[in-house]
């Protein structure tokens, strides 16, 4: 009688191990992000995502330009830090003067949103 409850406690150990491994290495949750522009005509927005203190190690996902009213969503692991900036002078972008890499807050949300970077 005693063998079969070790066995019982065993089996459930081993399954609720498995759950855990699989749901913390496999099961990938995604956030949204949004950017979007509705104060200048034009302006030139980059982001990165990633861990590295040095922005430019991290992984670029959008460089582009958004004009007035424009924005663009994309999805990333959540979790994931995300930086970005934008031009100096947003609606005279050269392109090569950018304003300092900011961090978006989004907190472990679901969606987080960059109005106006």
């Amino acid at each position: 009688m005693m063998k079969k409850y070790l066995i019982l406690i065993m089996a459930l150990t081993i399954v609720g191990s498995l759950y855990l491994v699989i749901h913390r290495n496999l099961i990938q949750f995604h956030s949204t992000v949004s950017i979007k522009n509705s104060r200048w005509q034009k302006v030139h927005v980059q982001v990165r995502k990633g861990y590295n203190p040095d922005p430019y190690h991290n992984k670029l996902i959008f460089d582009e330009y958004l004009t007035m009213g424009q924005s663009r969503t994309f999805t990333i692991n959540n979790g994931d830090d995300i930086l970005y900036r934008r031009d100096n002078d947003p609606d005279h972008g050269d392109g090569v003067h950018f304003t300092k890499w900011t961090y978006a807050n989004c907190d472990d949300s679901s969606t987080c949103t960059i109005d106006n970077p």
